[in-house]
Parts: C-alpha cells; structure tokens; sequence
C-alpha cells in the first residue's frame, strides 16, 4: 500500500454541502499585497455524542495551532460568543449576534467518538454577508486524528481562499539528537516525528519528488558522498549516483523525470542532469568555479544554482532552452541555498546580511528583493510549502538549530522542532494522502 495511500486508509471520508453553500466564491485573496488579518470566530469544540474531554482538548490544541500558521486570522477572545455551548449549524445559527462581536467568520467544529473511531463534522460562515459558506464530515480510526484535523483545516483553507491549505504535507530533515545525521519528518505544526533514514551513517540534503513518494538523500555510507533515494511506500533504497567525490544538493524535475544535482567538473563543481531512472549525468554548467544547489523552476525549464564565479557564493538562473546563465543576486557577499516557490514567482534563499544569515526572496529575475526573516541567529536552508506562500527554515536563534516557519509576509516565526540536537536542512513535501 501506497504512502498515500495508508493515510487515506485511515481516513474514510463523508463529504457534503450544505443547500445554500456559496460556490466558486474566493473570499480571501492570499496573492493580495494587501492581504490581512481576517477576524475568526473558533468556538470551543462540540461533543455530538457522549463528551471525550482529552478528545476534545486535542483537537482544540491542533485545530487553534493550525489556524496561526495560516496566518489569515485574529482568533475572536470567547468571552464575548452568542449561542454558547452548542454546535452552531445553518439551521439554528444567528448572524445577527456573531456579526455583533466583530467575526467576518465562524467556524464551527464537532466531534463523536465511538469505539477507536472518531467522527469530525465543521461548518464555516460568513458573518458579513450573514450565509453558509460550506461544511464537511469527516470519520475515520481515532488513532488518526492529527491527520483528520490536518485534512479538515486544509479543506477549510480552500473554502476560503480557492486554493488547498498545506497541513496534509510534511516537512523533512536531518536532526543529529543521536549523534549523527539522520533524516526524520515532521507535521507543518510541529506534530509527529517519524524517522525516515536510520542507517548508522552521515546523511544530508533531503529533497522530495513531485509525488511525495520518493526522497533524495546523500549518504557517506561508502565513505564518498553518494545519492540514493528512499521510497517511502516500501522503505526501500536504491543507490542512484556513486561517482567518485560529491553527489549532492539534487532535486527533482517538476515532472519526475530528470534529476538535478552537483557533481565534481574539471575544475570545480558543476550542476549536473541524470535521468531519475539512473543513467549517465550530463553536465549543464562549464565553469573552473564551484555550482552547486540547483533547484528547478515550476515549468522545468530553469534552473536556479549559487556560484562562486564573480568570487563569492551568488544565485544565478540558467535557462535551460538557450544554455545562458544569468546573475539574479547583487546584495550581499554570500547568498546560497536557492528554493523556487511552487508558484515560479519567488525565489527564497539564505543570504548574510550584517553579519548574519537571513531569508531573503527575490524573483527570478533579479528585481523585488525582500528581506523576510529578522531576529537571533541565522536563517538558512529554505523550503516553500505548496501553498507557495509559506516558508520553513533552520535558525539557531536559541542556541541549537531548530525549524521555522513564516510566511512571505514575514509572518511569525514559529519554531516547530526543539529536539535535544540540531534540526537542519528542512525539506517541504508536496500534499499527501490525496
């Protein structure tokens, strides 16, 4: 069974619209320059069946988690809600009262538990506009709550916004708690560690396949760093690239087809391109400098490297169609770790200003450079969500290095690991369990 696959098997879904549900209607414009703050009313969650307080207070804890991560809501204070203590439905909802308290919207959750399994029922409003604006039910075993209320939040997100939230996605990365480098995944929140590569070895540089299936890894179980890639379905791993010196800082086509990674040249490194099936690499960079991180544009046909060439570590953008290479960044004497955002309109990587390392982004022409991380430490190694709007990072802003996240916005941070060792090189999947 599929990944994907054993999420979704837990989680049987019953899903409808209410009569009345406004359709096709975007409601908050995340692409905005004006985007804001949306006051939400979140009403405690309400049992439909016998009470489960540890039920309920764990679904309140991700639920309220997930919706500041969004960053698209002021949640209401509850003192001042009408209709308290009762699930609030469209037959028995009064609009009047909840526009009273501020709320542009309601959303309002319940729960059943019978058994090991777990019921979840939402309805989300428009308190302007006084309507529906849609609803879901959920089932599925109560050992997979996280995910149901990662899918519900998801689902609500698109109700709003148009398109999917990225809380059915995962975060990769490599955390040396046990004295060495070995790759875990996260939650977007921050929720369920799982290790993915425990092998005895040092291991680097994750990166996900458009499917989310399949990961990149480097190893130095051979004592060269080599590439492999681990398939999640059946924790399988396969050797890729084994060249004598770095195999390293790949990632995938958008396609799946091809791989770009750094490879040793003539002089230096160079980025190379090998089928993801295996085969001879082709190099696309023929300089004596050293190139390294590519990462490839939406359409696939860019990519993205930092070079030392001009003497210190900037980004360039190759086109792949013409061969020519082009210079994006000019602020700062060492910008590296190149991420393209899912959407092609952004490029975010790590650059050090005053002395430090920050998050920056710039289009991938080189104009509209913006700062968007500040505080302690130094950011490094971005990755986006799928929404293309979020970003996570390693800081060691509390001493060791722990994951982030904000927005490109510059929204938060908030820190999502706080393991005994160093979390680094976070890597953000695509969705899962579609």
């Amino acid at each position: 069974m599929s990944f994907a696959r054993k999420i979704l098997f837990a989680l049987l879904l019953c899903v409808f619209l209410l009569p009345g549900t406004s359709r096709g209607i975007v409601y908050i414009e995340v692409d905005s320059p004006q985007l804001r703050l949306y006051n939400l009313a979140f009403p405690a969650v309400r049992p439909l069946g016998p009470p489960n307080p540890k039920v309920a207070k764990e679904l309140e804890e991700i639920l309220e988690r997930d919706l500041t991560i969004a960053h698209l809501f002021y949640l209401l204070p509850r003192e001042s809600f009408p209709q308290g203590g009762t699930f609030v439905t469209p037959w028995g909802i009064d609009y009047p009262a909840w526009k009273e308290t501020g709320a542009e919207f309601l959303l309002s959750v319940g729960y059943e538990v019978r058994g090991g399994f777990l019921s979840l029922r939402f309805h989300l409003f428009d308190c302007v506009q006084g309507r529906p604006i849609g609803a879901k039910r959920y089932r599925g075993r109560l050992a997979n709550l996280r995910p149901m209320v990662h899918r519900l939040m998801d689902d609500m997100l698109q109700m709003l916004t148009g398109q999917r939230g990225f809380f059915s996605s995962k975060i990769a990365f490599i955390s040396d708690s046990s004295g060495l480098k070995e790759i875990y995944m996260v939650d977007p929140d921050g929720g369920k560690w799982q290790p993915l590569v425990k092998n005895g070895s040092i291991n680097i540089s994750p990166s996900w396949s458009p499917d989310g299936k399949r990961l990149l890894f480097t190893c130095f179980a051979r004592r060269n760093p080599d590439l492999y890639e681990f398939h999640l379905p059946t924790g399988r791993v396969r050797l890729l690239s084994g060249r004598p010196g770095p195999n390293a800082a790949a990632s995938y086509s958008p396609d799946g087809r091809r791989i770009a990674l750094m490879m040793r040249g003539r002089e230096g490194t160079d980025i190379f391109l090998m089928p993801a099936k295996g085969g001879p690499p082709k190099r696309i960079t023929h300089s004596p400098a050293s190139e390294t991180s590519p990462t490839w544009s939406p359409d696939g046909r860019k990519v993205a490297f930092v070079s030392d060439r001009t003497g210190s570590p900037q980004i360039y953008v190759k086109d792949l169609r013409t061969g020519k290479s082009s210079r994006i960044t000019f602020v700062g004497s060492y910008n590296c770790s190149p991420a393209w955002s899912p959407k092609g309109n952004w490029i975010a990587y790590s650059g050090r200003w005053e002395g430090r390392f920050r998050i920056f982004l710039v289009r991938p022409d080189g104009s509209d450079l913006r700062l968007i991380t500040q505080g302690p430490g130094n950011h490094e190694d971005p990755s986006w969500a799928p929404d293309g709007r979020h970003v996570v990072f390693s800081s060691n802003a509390r001493g060791g290095y722990d994951l982030y996240i904000t927005t490109t916005e510059g929204g938060g941070p908030w820190r999502i690991t706080s393991g005994k060792g160093n979390e680094t090189e976070p890597a953000w999947s695509p969705l899962l369990g579609r």
